[in-house]
């Protein structure tokens, strides 16, 4: 299992814990009114509460040792139960810890639940309601896919069904505690729009990275490091290879950084019947470098490209080719690219096109 292996299982597995996290407050809400119908009486209702429960909690297991195997970021064992531990993000990835520490206070109960008092285990189950704002706030500003559409889409449509969980939860039974229940009303809504207008202005901005608090030497990138790592061990051949990379990449200054383009674009047939699409660009202003991306699929009938394979090249005038990966998010004219260099330096870019005939324009932000 390899660095990128790693990186997508940790964004994976917390995008689908999160999923999960929110269906299960979803059914939480429903089973504590004891809903129930004909065709899904209430113990059938309890018992899929209980079974998303454990495997939001498997996911959420798996989220939490894939990040600390991938070793990328600073984050170790020890942040991954103590909040505000680590300097990764420290804000955003310790909330993600206090949301993991309410689920294993309710998860621990649960199991005792025969054993201690019923008040307390109904006080402690509360915390469970808690867990996700918390884990929802983490996964904007912690995770790196939020400014993707369909990610966007996706947190949005969770917190859509909670809410809807919550007002239905409200009406039920009205008129009866009433100012408990507006209270509850008042506090979702604030929520919302309060963590909307943030992520509308954080998150899902550019140079959101270090705002966030990743440490400016992940920001730069680790080439120097490993190159002088490299150097050390007495492997001449690969340390003069590191250094050639460090050398490079210095010709780039460090990310995040917001830039122009322009260039030009190629579309062609290939021998399986697949499309072709070649972009070429160069940057201007305070980057100079080149950008080369390739696409491989089939016509959308709509003037687009279903996306099959890719491949993308970066780097300044004398090294094109520093930076070498591949397409990961294609929304129309937005392209997001993952890029590494021969030292393992990653760099994530985003494209913002606008295509006119056979030229192209816009603007790449580098993170």
């Amino acid at each position: 299992m390899n660095a990128h292996t790693l990186w997508y299982m940790t964004r994976a597995t917390g995008i689908v814990a999160m999923v999960l996290l929110s269906a299960t407050v979803v059914l939480g809400i429903t089973t504590s009114v004891r809903h129930a119908t004909p065709e899904w009486p209430r113990f059938a209702w309890q018992d899929l509460h209980r079974r998303l429960s454990l495997l939001s909690t498997v996911f959420i297991g798996l989220h939490i040792a894939t990040t600390v195997a991938d070793g990328y970021a600073p984050i170790g064992w020890i942040s991954a139960l103590v909040p505000f531990t680590s300097p990764y993000r420290r804000l955003w990835l310790g909330l993600g810890t206090v949301g993991v520490d309410l689920l294993l206070a309710v998860g621990i109960t649960s199991l005792l639940r025969s054993r201690i008092r019923p008040a307390l285990w109904r006080g402690v189950h509360w915390l469970a309601y808690l867990c996700w704002p918390v884990a929802l706030l983490h996964s904007l500003g912690t995770g790196t896919d939020p400014r993707l559409a369909w990610v966007a889409g996706l947190l949005a449509a969770c917190v859509a069904a909670v809410v809807a969980a919550v007002a239905w939860r409200v009406a039920r039974g009205w008129p009866v505690r009433a100012g408990a229940r507006k209270a509850a009303a008042t506090a979702s809504a604030v929520f919302v729009v309060g963590t909307a207008s943030w992520a509308l202005s954080g998150p899902l901005q550019a140079g959101w990275a270090a705002r966030a608090g990743t440490p400016s030497s992940l920001l730069r990138g680790t080439t120097a490091t490993k190159a002088a790592g490299t150097a050390a061990s007495g492997a001449g051949g690969t340390a003069a290879t590191g250094g050639r990379a460090a050398a490079q990449a210095s010709a780039l200054p460090a990310p995040p950084y917001r830039v122009s383009l322009t260039g030009s674009l190629r579309s062609y047939g290939i021998d399986d019947g697949q499309s072709a699409v070649d972009v070429q660009a160069t940057t201007s202003g305070t980057v100079q470098a080149v950008l080369a991306v390739h696409l491989v699929g089939s016509a959308d009938g709509e003037g687009g490209l279903t996306m099959a394979r890719s491949s993308a090249t970066f780097g300044p005038a004398g090294s094109p080719t520093l930076y070498q990966g591949s397409v990961i998010g294609l929304d129309g004219t937005r392209i997001e690219l993952s890029l590494a260099d021969a030292a393992g330096s990653s760099l994530v870019l985003r494209l913002d096109l606008t295509i006119s005939g056979t030229a192209v324009q816009g603007v790449l932000v580098a993170e």
